[in-house]
């Protein structure tokens, strides 16, 4: 089946990225025309360092993504996860909510100079004990009910498409119709979507232990959305098979994170979320059942390499299954 789509792949603007290649960004810019590929979707890893990207390689912007952020937000205590104030500057850029409102809206304004086709922005919400238990204190209409209070005010006027991904923890994981109609009718942002990410619906899922299981449990989640499906303008597209992982005994894992430095427990609770976000390709032929169900307008692989070499083989790998 045909339909136009753009095809892209992720990278960022950190030098460790940029220095894959010994002429810098020129060096992507060959990589994406040896593969007959559109561009990509830019992450920004915490700097505003754009000048030397190549303006129309940036098809999308990756938002800035706080995890963890609800009590910051509504004024709770949220010592457990940021115990001192340098910590909740270091996370959030300030010390009140107005601080993410000011990343969102930097945010913003990057993706505008850099005439994006779309932005990316994650609806969801963990504290980091709970990202262990998975026993959560907020449902997903608290976490969607907050996040229209910052997009509403941040996200005003022309812009780029702004796409809304779905997570695994409270907020939006596209398995309610009704939740996300209701959340999408809510968004005043008029040029709006969802990027629907496979990893993270089928995180939804523990038990799945196949690719056919995997792309049957997708088509399904899709089936059920009905005619919302029409918001999904963008796919995320990798793989991942977190059936043994999941079915670990996290409370071990907590207690490694607890017993760690304040350094070392950001490679814990890294290893532990990549360890369900796997990041992979999505090695199965029936993808393409998925894209024909959906015809996005943005197919962007996702995949995650030590170096160059790997990412570059993840990337080449999942062109061959669209």
């Amino acid at each position: 089946m045909y339909y136009d789509t753009m095809k892209l792949c992720n990278f960022s603007n950190t030098n460790y990225h940029v220095g894959w290649y010994k002429n810098k960004w020129q060096g992507l810019v060959e990589f994406l025309d040896e593969n007959q590929m559109d561009g990509i979707e830019l992450l920004l890893h915490g700097n505003e360092n754009i000048k030397d990207i190549p303006k129309d390689i940036v098809k999308g912007l990756h938002l800035s993504y706080f995890p963890t952020w609800l009590e910051f937000y509504t004024g709770q205590s949220c010592v457990e996860d940021f115990p001192t104030k340098e910590a909740v500057v270091r996370a959030f850029g300030g010390e009140d909510k107005v601080a993410i409102h000011n990343r969102f809206s930097r945010d913003f304004e990057i993706a505008k100079k850099l005439k994006t086709e779309y932005m990316v922005y994650h609806v969801g919400h963990v504290t980091i004990k709970e990202a262990y238990s998975f026993k959560f204190s907020y449902t997903n209409k608290d976490v969607l009910s907050e996040t229209l209070n910052i997009v509403n005010d941040v996200f005003v006027g022309e812009g780029p498409t702004l796409l809304f991904e779905n997570l695994w923890w409270p907020g939006l994981t596209l398995l309610d119709k009704e939740e996300l109609e209701w959340f999408m009718e809510k968004v005043s942002y008029k040029n709006k979507g969802i990027m629907l990410d496979l990893s993270h619906l089928l995180i939804t899922n523990p038990s799945i232990q196949t690719m056919d299981q995997a792309v049957d449990y997708i088509i399904e989640c899709l089936n059920n959305l009905g005619d919302a499906i029409r918001w999904i303008k963008g796919i995320h597209i990798n793989g991942t098979m977190v059936h043994d992982y999941m079915n670990e005994d996290h409370q071990i894992h907590y207690q490694s994170y607890l017993a760690a430095s304040e350094e070392e427990r950001f490679i814990e609770i890294y290893k532990h979320i990549s360890s369900m976000d796997q990041h992979l390709p999505f090695k199965h032929e029936r993808l393409k059942e998925i894209l024909n169900l959906v015809q996005p307008k943005f197919e962007m692989i996702e995949v995650v390499g030590r170096d160059r070499q790997t990412w570059e083989g993840y990337v080449k790998e999942q062109l061959k299954y669209l």
